[in-house]
């Protein structure tokens, strides 16, 4: 994005004024903590509180060169969603038209405008009033975001979105209820956040209707499916579940921010022997296990191979010397390594493999493997190096 900044007359950078109603609420707090690490943007609220009273509403307009528009209500008596999303739009307008400023306003409509709903015609009726505002006056200028069902960290539970409701209830232990199974449209806060951003740099030559992507398309009963999976994989399996794609990992990212501080603690069975200690440190559904192990001196540890299970290692700590030998072949390789300069071995394929700690105290060594392991299946068989 070019730089937040104006050019006044004698050539000097100004600072710009965003400001922003409701402060309080989801969309509008994640914007709020974006733009202060924004160059050149000064950020100015508006609580619902000063719609109620015209010279402090007229005030905050009055300083604002783009203001956007988030204060609402979207739970309630239709009669009260209505009327309290009608009047905001109404008493925001009004103060934009006493304003000295060319104020350009962004409006969050909903994908709900088109539905027979309170809250769809509330939305509706403020897209019109923009629209003959921005109109009826020279430099006016309305961008009105048609959004779908936004989700991200923050979200107030029962109230915004059935991400938040179901990540809510899946993190205390309760079982959601699917009331409709229908298509909802999902938008990531980030990814909306960007969009706003976007607006604000770009203000249009009257009014502009701007229906914005949304990120994915998912039942209902599908997006229940995949967040208890996650419960279940970060409980239960103290796994990382897959994650490859943008949605799931934006989803994983919600549901911990769900769960309580101290379910956030995982601790790792460690194998203790006469070799040394091993643990793991991460799972991962889809990129396998890193774990840890500490050698004692003179000590070997592997001496075997896998056929598809791929590896790295790494010392981090000690000296070691790690051996690899082709299975049909008699030559030996070796890495001389130290966790004073670390570097990463990765074992192919059909290599029995060993690390010995060469040095004069413990080994401490860090090892990838791109599956996690399982007793049924561990692809690995027993041959000395040398």
């Amino acid at each position: 994005m070019v730089a937040h900044q104006r050019t006044t007359e004698t050539g000097r950078m100004s600072e710009r004024t965003v400001g922003i109603t409701g402060p309080q609420g989801f969309v509008a707090s994640h914007l709020a903590r974006r733009l202060a690490h924004q160059e050149g943007i000064r950020v100015v609220t508006c609580h619902r509180e000063s719609f109620g009273e015209p010279a402090a509403l007229a005030a905050f307009a009055d300083q604002c060169d783009t203001i956007v528009h988030l204060a609402g209500m979207n739970r309630g008596e239709d009669e009260e969603i209505y009327l309290t999303n009608t009047r905001l739009a109404d008493q925001l307008i009004q103060a934009a038209e006493r304003s000295k400023r060319k104020t350009h306003i962004i409006f969050s409509s909903s994908t709900q405008r088109d539905r027979d709903n309170a809250y769809g015609r509330s939305k509706k009726y403020g897209e019109n009033q923009l629209n003959q505002w921005a109109a009826s006056g020279e430099g006016r200028a309305a961008t009105i975001l048609v959004i779908p069902n936004v989700y991200g960290p923050g979200c107030r539970p029962f109230y915004n979105s059935v991400v938040a409701t179901f990540c809510y209830e899946l993190a205390q232990g309760k079982e959601p209820t699917i009331i409709q199974d229908s298509e909802v449209e999902f938008v990531w806060i980030n990814d909306l956040v960007d969009i706003i951003l976007e607006a604000i740099e770009n203000p249009p030559h009257g009014a502009q209707t701007q229906r914005v992507a949304d990120s994915s398309l998912l039942k209902v009963s599908d997006l229940l499916a995949k967040l208890r999976s996650f419960r279940e994989s970060h409980s239960q399996d103290d796994m990382v579940p897959d994650i490859s794609d943008p949605l799931s990992a934006n989803l994983y990212a919600t549901y911990l921010s769900y769960v309580s501080l101290k379910e956030h603690c995982h601790r790792p069975e460690v194998h203790r022997d006469d070799r040394g200690h091993l643990f793991e440190i991460i799972r991962m559904a889809n990129g396998g296990q890193v774990f840890f192990s500490t050698t004692k001196p003179g000590i070997v540890r592997g001496n075997h191979y896998h056929t598809r299970k791929i590896e790295w290692f790494c010392v981090l700590k000690g000296e070691a010397a790690i051996r690899l030998r082709r299975v049909d072949d008699d030559s030996v390789h070796e890495f001389r390594v130290s966790g004073d300069s670390p570097q990463f071995i990765s074992i192919p394929v059909l290599h029995t493999h060993q690390i010995e700690n060469v040095g004069d105290r413990d080994l401490l060594t860090m090892f990838w493997c791109n599956e996690v392991y399982t007793a049924d299946d561990p692809d690995t068989y027993f041959e000395k190096v040398a």
